[in-house]
């Protein structure tokens, strides 16, 4: 096997393997036993498990956040001096995610590896993710206070915590949404999905702020003697 296909079947073997099983219940031995390669290659072109599983990540996140990064600047170059949409400031960072679930090829593991990917507490890989993401979620975060200008940064950032479970949610449950709603949740059509996705979210940003809650006074209530 050539160099090139080897690496190509190890990284294809464990991102099947990572997302079926997770990343902890998957050793190196594992690996190459399933894509029948030695243990030494994986040591030759990754290094480590660690090294191993980043790159599975980053070949597929990659791609799709340089495709969210080019999608706002050419909607803000076509703004001009005015603010994107806030409708077209989300279709730019859910599109190329749903786009990639709906390729049969990469999709239905791709699914579960970005749901591991967002769920699992492993600090390391925590910490690898918010290096990925180092570009996008400042621009975006702009885009979305400019889309928002009379929203408090506090609130903006709150719904952007909600935005992205509502996201991560849809992407990785579709099962639930046929299962519960009968609803066709095909990845195949996966631009309706971002439709709703976008006017769902896009309500939660405008929604009303309500006033904070009051904190409750503490009451003394005389002793009786």
């Amino acid at each position: 096997m050539a160099t090139a296909d080897t690496k190509s079947q190890i990284l294809d073997t464990a991102e099947r393997l990572f997302a079926q099983k997770g990343f902890d219940a998957v050793s190196l031995r594992n690996i190459v036993t399933v894509a029948k390669v030695n243990l030494a290659a994986v040591h030759y072109h990754f290094g480590s498990k660690q090294s191993l599983l980043h790159t599975v990540v980053a070949r597929r996140l990659r791609p799709i956040n340089e495709e969210r990064l080019a999608g706002l600047a050419e909607a803000q170059t076509k703004a001009g001096k005015r603010p994107v949409k806030l409708e077209r400031v989300l279709e730019c960072l859910f599109l190329p995610l749903f786009r990639v679930q709906a390729d049969p090829k990469v999709g239905p593991a791709f699914s579960r590896l970005i749901g591991r990917v967002l769920f699992d507490r492993n600090a390391d890989l925590q910490k690898f993710m918010m290096s990925e993401l180092a570009e996008v979620i400042p621009q975006f975060s702009a885009a979305l206070d400019a889309a928002l200008p009379g929203l408090p940064k506090e609130e903006t950032d709150w719904r952007s915590h909600f935005m992205a479970g509502a996201m991560a949610h849809t992407l990785c449950n579709a099962d639930l949404l046929v299962r519960f709603t009968g609803t066709d949740a095909d990845a195949s059509d996966y631009e309706s999905t971002v439709r709703r996705l976008i006017d769902f979210t896009a309500a939660g940003f405008r929604a009303k702020v309500s006033p904070p809650p009051k904190k409750a006074r503490a009451k003394q209530t005389p002793r009786k003697k």
